[in-house]
């Protein structure tokens, strides 16, 4: 069951990470013994946060299903080209589906979202039952920083949890008795009890609570030069850092940091009803310096040369990420399914295009640059992503800072929670506007004269920002609402009765649990 082998697992997920830990690893595990060792020192907790970034990038999770890949086909921003992976669009992973293959697609990609991200929180937690004995090891502000990093992870992870295997609130499925997973908050040998969807969110929000209090030493927020322990230094030209406002701290995106936890309290309050408090967090992100986010520059979207050099275009608004995963072997990924490499789409069966008339209007597109610059023709009807395409950069000097990263939280998701809880419509279609300004659209503004307006112009615009994201699925959800799909194989409506995700057979069957 889960936590009867967390101890093992969260040994194991260690040995990507750093070469320091390769003699502890060959010590057969045994609990105390086992962390006293890699939590010897500050090096050692920074390796093992390093660690549950390296499970977060797994495929099972944002490395590509829950970004770029099967979120994105079930959200409605893309569909398989080809193969057997085009029922994966079609939902034929869920039981609540007509079709009859929902079982291996459950086991191939629905289960292993779970187990990974728990797997994930077990090394946090095991981060978290060691830390506070261990303060005096660190320097400086870093024992904050790192137990505020921790607490947040465990935050994020339970929500994406929360998002995909519970029912939302607005959904005629949904009952406060009901539960639905657990939110492990400790090292135990203890199966811990399914909760409901409310008490998991009150445990989130308590870690995001404690971890903000923590971070606000990060250097982010502080603008200070962060340690080597909370933050890789940044590479590239001073001249060309200085020019696009690439600070110091720049790298603290890779991390969970002060305004992370910020932005994760907008979207749990967001998804819990509460837009008083959601729209409090999404202003203070809106709110801060300009210089924590920085609009992304249209020149660095294109196609920017120099004269020895193709200088590596800002595919994915890099300064304008809140948090996003550093994924060292993007390019690998992302090869056979949406750009050819070393692999062909042919080879791999897999290709994935995005659903262009779904996400933009004919009308006003080509001033969009997330049109216009974001997208390869294959053919007349099928177009393919290119925000994760890693451009030339040989001598890694131009623009390394914006490359190899998947975005989890963006600055423009705070301008759309704002805009959806503002009670002032005026200002709500501002929140709007202002992004839309800086997506090429200030000769098309918006004209809203209701909720349902607003409501819609929000829709359209999460539609066009998180392509390859995965965030159009939990907006779909989140409203309970169905939509149509325009897939490779014809158009059909996904419904909200296949929303939520079912927990792996053997949480139930091995648990001891009582189904609900």
């Amino acid at each position: 069951m889960l936590l009867i082998v967390f101890l093992p697992l969260c040994m194991l997920t260690f040995s990507a990470m750093c070469s320091s830990c390769n003699d502890w690893l060959d010590v057969e595990p045994t609990t105390e013994m086992d962390r006293e060792d890699l939590f010897k020192d500050e090096a050692g907790f920074a390796d093992a946060i390093s660690g549950v970034y390296t499970i977060m990038s797994k495929d099972a999770l944002y490395g590509k299903n829950m970004t770029w890949y099967l979120l994105e086909m079930m959200g409605g921003g893309g569909y398989a080209g080809s193969g057997l992976n085009s029922y994966i669009e079609q939902y034929y992973f869920h039981p609540n589906t007509p079709y009859s293959y929902f079982q291996n697609y459950q086991i191939n990609y629905i289960d292993p979202i779970w187990k990974n991200a728990y797997n994930a929180i077990a090394n946090i937690n095991s981060i978290l039952a060691c830390i506070d004995e261990k303060k005096n090891v660190f320097t400086g502000d870093d024992y904050s920083i790192i137990k505020g990093e921790a607490l947040g992870l465990r935050a994020f992870l339970h929500f994406d949890l929360m998002r995909l295997y519970t029912d939302a609130i607005s959904s005629d499925d949904y009952s406060n008795t009901k539960v639905y997973m657990p939110y492990v908050s400790s090292l135990t040998s203890d199966v811990y009890a399914l909760a409901p969807a409310e008490f998991i969110a009150q445990a989130i929000l308590k870690d995001l609570n404690e971890a903000k209090e923590l971070l606000k030493k990060d250097p982010m927020l502080t603008g200070s030069a962060p340690s080597p322990y909370v933050c890789d230094e940044v590479s590239g030209l001073l001249t060309l850092r200085n020019q696009y406002g690439i600070k110091d701290w720049h790298n603290r995106r890779l991390h969970f940091n002060y305004y992370a936890a910020v932005a994760t309290m907008a979207r749990l309050y967001l998804w819990t009803g509460d837009k008083e408090q959601a729209l409090q967090c999404a202003k203070e992100i809106i709110d801060a310096p300009a210089d924590k986010f920085p609009w992304v520059n249209t020149d660095l979207i294109a196609n920017v040369t120099s004269a020895s050099n193709t200088v590596a275009r800002d595919r994915s608004f890099c300064t304008e990420h809140i948090m996003a995963l550093n994924v060292i072997d993007l390019e690998d990924r992302i090869d056979g399914i949406l750009q050819e490499k070393q692999k062909t789409f042919q080879s791999t069966n897999q290709m994935l295009g995005m659903n262009t008339n779904y996400l933009f209007d004919n009308a006003t597109r080509d001033a969009d640059p997330r049109y216009t610059y974001l997208r390869y023709v294959y053919s007349d009807f099928f177009h393919i992503s290119t925000k994760y395409y890693q451009d030339d950069d040989s001598q890694n000097q131009y623009f390394p800072w914006a490359v190899k990263r998947i975005p989890l939280i963006k600055l423009a998701e705070m301008f759309y929670i704002a805009a959806e809880c503002e009670p002032n419509i005026d200002q709500a279609v501002e929140y709007l506007e202002t992004v839309r300004r800086h997506r090429g659209m200030a000769p098309y503004p918006l004209t809203v004269s209701s909720r349902e307006e607003l409501q819609q112009e929000i829709e359209n615009e999460y539609r066009k920002e998180f392509v390859s994201e995965g965030q159009l699925f939990y907006y779909h959800k989140r409203l309970n609402q169905s939509f149509t799909n325009a897939g490779f194989q014809g158009s059909y409506e996904i419904t909200p009765e296949v929303f939520t995700m079912p927990r792996p057979d053997d949480e139930d069957t091995y648990g001891g649990r009582t189904l609900n």
